[in-house]
């Protein structure tokens, strides 16, 4: 139970996002659920935003961590080659864990090349990798992201890009997880939000407490909108 989503920015880059809740049902505790490799000796950054429960995201996670550091082991340029790299590394996972598994584990894979002008964003289905173009969620605030991406961030896209720039991007995402933990089971314990590579090659992450500061900013849903609908001006055609 979680809320992990990722956005494509103005300049290319990945804008991922996740609560920090974990709930086995009996406890709640504050865990990092964005998780980073760095591949240094081929100029490549890899990370994995995952939803399900911990100790079978921690396995998921170190299969990929190992399939990567394994293909630099056997010389392998893993920015050319990263999709059956980590494709490979899932692969090994289900098959260790597959009957383990009461359901599958969803997870978001950013993949950040050096050298290449923006990183590729995938999703996962069990074992492949699903390659998005400008946005993807995962868990079980999934669906009300998808209704406020759709309708905010969707319709801000002009010939592939969106005309959101970074803060308006920041204010987005705080929005999205902070509606999410008030409607959702399992969605909360704070936030993270990482810019991933927008406007150069830099990773800057917004802790708990700033995605926080920027949701106090944003009024609530109630009072944004209901100014909006007693000015709406409604025209009326009387018949008969």
């Amino acid at each position: 139970m979680t809320l992990v989503a990722a956005f494509r920015c103005q300049n290319g880059g990945i804008m991922l996002i996740s609560d920090r809740e974990e709930n086995d049902g009996y406890s709640r505790r504050e865990v990092d659920k964005i998780y980073k490799i760095d591949v240094p000796a081929c100029f490549c950054q890899v990370f994995i935003a995952s939803a399900g429960f911990s100790g079978i995201i921690a396995n998921l996670q170190w299969a990929v961590h190992r399939a990567v550091n394994q293909g630099c082991v056997d010389g392998k340029n893993i920015v050319l080659h990263h999709k059956g790299i980590i494709e490979s590394g899932l692969k090994d996972f289900y098959a260790q864990y597959a009957d383990k598994l009461t359901e599958y584990p969803g997870a978001l894979i950013v993949v950040a090349p050096l050298t290449a002008r923006v990183p590729i964003l995938y999703r996962t289905e069990q074992a492949m990798l699903v390659p998005e173009a400008y946005y993807a969620a995962d868990g079980s605030g999934k669906a009300l992201s998808d209704y406020f991406a759709d309708r905010l961030f969707g319709s801000s896209q002009i010939s592939g890009h969106t005309v959101l720039d970074k803060e308006l991007m920041k204010k987005l995402g705080a929005f999205i997880l902070r509606e999410a933990e008030k409607a959702v089971a399992g969605v909360g314990m704070g936030a993270d939000m990482q810019f991933i590579h927008e406007g150069d090659k830099r990773v800057q992450r917004f802790s708990s407490d700033e995605v926080k500061r920027i949701q106090d900013c944003i009024p609530p849903l109630k009072e944004a909108l209901l100014p909006c609908l007693a000015n709406a001006s409604i025209p009326i055609k009387l018949t008969g």
